[in-house]
């Protein structure tokens, strides 16, 4: 029970750092926290592979932004031995280079880790959308498709 409470909490401050890495535009940072062979999906329904294709598209989504700022609650950790799953949910705020408007989202992520010499890593990758404000015409309407159970 203790080992258990220990690797929930180690898993939560992977999240934790990510999204500071994340909101420090350090997108070499935050993938650093993702398995080399880890798989992705950024709310498209598109499975991608590999940590170098995700620091590389992490970079690029960044860029669009002057500042952000991510706060992550609500986790549901299940530990299995030395690998979890991991669900929680984030308030994302962005500040639009183009224009300096602000753009919030809501999302859920879904995380797969397994325990490796460098500690919990993220296998598996899942921004699921659940809502913005404004709306922004660059994602379609499909990518957010909100909570599970009311989807």
């Amino acid at each position: 029970m203790v080992q258990e409470l220990l690797d929930q909490r180690a898993i939560e401050q992977v999240f934790v750092r990510y999204f500071d890495r994340v909101d420090a535009k350090d997108h070499e940072g935050a993938a650093a926290l993702f398995a080399e062979d880890c798989e992705f999906d950024i709310m498209t329904g598109q499975v991608v592979l590999g940590r170098e294709r995700y620091a590389r598209l992490l970079r690029a989504v960044l860029a669009q932004y002057g500042a952000t700022s991510h706060a992550v609650s609500n986790f549901l950790i299940r530990v299995d031995g030395d690998v979890a799953h991991s669900v929680a949910y984030v308030h994302a705020v962005h500040r639009m280079v183009e224009d300096g408007r602000i753009w919030q989202l809501w999302a859920r992520i879904e995380d797969d880790l397994e325990r490796r010499d460098e500690g919990w890593v993220v296998t598996r990758h899942t921004l699921h959308g659940v809502d913005s404000e404004p709306a922004w015409d660059a994602i379609p309407n499909k990518w957010y498709g909100g909570h599970p159970a009311i989807s």
